[in-house]
Parts: C-alpha cells; structure tokens; sequence
C-alpha cells in the first residue's frame, strides 16, 4: 500500500500540482497525524468527523496541538492506538455559535505560518477550503466553503471543538471564547472517535482535499 501512495505522489509531482504539499498524508492503510500543524491529515480529518457524528453538527475544527505526530493502522484501530495519537484522550467537547466571519478569521490564523509549522492549525470537517500560500496574511483563503454552499460571513453556525480550542485556547480567544459556546459535552476524544470507527465498515481518510492550495 505504500508503494502505491508513493506512486500516486510522483505523477501529481510530474503534472505540476502544487496541491500535493497539503494534501493528507498516509498510505490507504494508515492513519497519521504527521505534519497536522501544517497540513490536512488522515487522522486529523477523521477526529473531525466524529466530532460532528457525537455532537450532532456538520462543521468541526481541531487544532493541531490536540495531536502527537504518528501513525496507526487504518483497519479498525484500537483504543489504545487512537488514544496514542492525542495530547489529552479524554478532553471533552464543546459546540461554540460563530458567524461566517469568526469561521473565516479563525481559518485565516490557521493558514497565516504556511509553510512554517503552527500549532494553531486547523483540521476541519464541513470544510472545504482554498488559498493561496503566497497571498498576505489574513488574506490567503480564496474559497471557503460548506459541504453545501458559500460560507456567509453574517450568518451563524454551530461549531464543535476540543474544550481548549472552544475557549480560545492556541491563541483563538482573539475571535471566540467561552460566551460562544452554547452546549457542551462529556464524552473524551479518544473514546468519541473510537465510537465513530466502530461503526464503520471501512474507513477511506487517504487524500480528502478538505484544504488545498487554488482558487
């Protein structure tokens, strides 16, 4: 499996596409956290998602300072190994209501240190992001979307978050906090994502340009 990722990054080198540098990492048959404070990750996408899955919501994000950099396998893995991804296992979650623009600035921050590392970055779910690298900061998103429409700017949505971030932990207290968050939860992140991969049959997190380089 791994040759055949290796492969896939030699012709998307070949045809030019400077996306590869942020696609997810990780062969189809594991889940990783490399480099999850520059760039979308396996594992990273998949906390995601249950974050949405057990609080109900469509729109999750997850800073990178909530990941230890490894690997695990993609057939359901185990507790033990999920919980050798996270910094904190049983960090609970809170579901914050935030307008378009704070969505929009938090993502602004979390892509600001590109291509440097940033611990402030953001996987996400409900997501799909583009931008520019070599734009100013505060002003690389070029599209930003949900899995639906546009993001409004002036409309609300509800967020879910590691507890840390939904108050403003690494740095994002400058855009949310605690009076934003409207429900919270008592489930750890290992044991809510644990859940999620039991309940599916196959897991498919290689490559899901949920935050790539364009316009």
């Amino acid at each position: 499996m791994r040759k055949i990722g290796m492969i896939a990054a030699v012709v998307l080198l070949a045809g030019g596409a400077v996306v590869l540098q942020y696609v997810t990492a990780g062969a189809a048959d594991e889940l990783s956290t490399v480099n999850a404070d520059k760039r979308e990750t396996s594992f990273g996408d998949l906390t995601a998602d249950a974050l949405c899955t057990a609080s109900n919501t469509t729109i999750a994000l997850v800073a990178a300072v909530s990941f230890k950099s490894g690997t695990i396998p993609a057939n359901k893995p185990t507790e033990q190994q999920i919980t050798s991804l996270l910094q904190t296992p049983d960090e609970t979650w809170a579901v914050s209501k935030l307008t378009g623009a704070q969505i929009r600035e938090a993502l602004e921050r979390s892509l600001s240190r590109l291509p440097l590392p940033n611990s402030a970055f953001l996987q996400v779910s409900g997501l799909k992001i583009k931008y520019d690298p070599k734009a100013p900061r505060n002003q690389r998103i070029t599209s930003l979307a949900t899995n639906t429409q546009a993001l409004e700017d002036g409309k609300e949505y509800q967020v879910v978050m590691p507890l840390f971030l939904a108050k403003g932990g690494s740095g994002y207290f400058k855009i949310f906090g605690e009076d934003n968050i409207v429900r919270r939860g008592s489930t750890g992140l290992a044991t809510i994502i644990t859940s999620f991969v039991d309940s599916k049959d196959q897991l498919n997190y290689t490559g899901q340009g949920r935050i790539t380089v364009g316009r």
